[in-house]
């Protein structure tokens, strides 16, 4: 089994954003069957980032801003790399980037898969779960419960 052992995260360029767009299409759209106008953040507030290895974009995270709070979401793990815990490092690394450049909490609509991963840092649901091309439960987490 391949060692990731620390990754090198990185925040996304505009050079990045056709590999980030294959890459929600390969998780969103063919494995979930969500619709591809959905997938680039509409919000022209929003970071992002992604692990890459051999220049390739093995996962990524977006938040953004919309007027309010912020978001996090548009998380997705190439599927081929997934179980080697690059989506954890990922996820930890992006929320407590958020939290440090002054986020006070933020809202995520999460799968299943992801509900988990975030309750163990803290996040708490915060209302029913609701079908969007699958089921999606909302969660809250505050920088204040954030457990890297």
């Amino acid at each position: 089994m391949e060692d990731f052992g620390t990754l090198n995260i990185y925040h996304l360029s505009d050079e990045d954003m056709e590999k980030a767009i294959a890459l929600m299409e390969k998780v969103f759209t063919i494995e979930q069957g969500i619709p591809r106008d959905y997938l680039p953040v509409k919000n022209e507030i929003q970071k992002s980032w992604g692990i890459r290895k051999n220049n390739r974009l093995l996962a990524l995270a977006i938040a953004w801003w919309d007027g309010e709070i912020w978001h996090w979401g548009r998380y997705a793990v190439d599927p081929d790399y997934r179980g080697k815990g690059i989506g954890r490092q990922l996820a930890g690394h992006s929320i407590k980037a958020l939290f440090e450049e002054d986020a006070e909490e933020i809202h995520i609509e999460a799968r299943d898969i992801t509900v988990n991963l975030l309750s163990k840092m803290g996040a708490r649901i915060v209302g029913e779960s609701f079908d969007f091309y699958g089921r999606v439960t909302p969660m809250r987490l505050s920088a204040k419960d954030f457990k890297s």
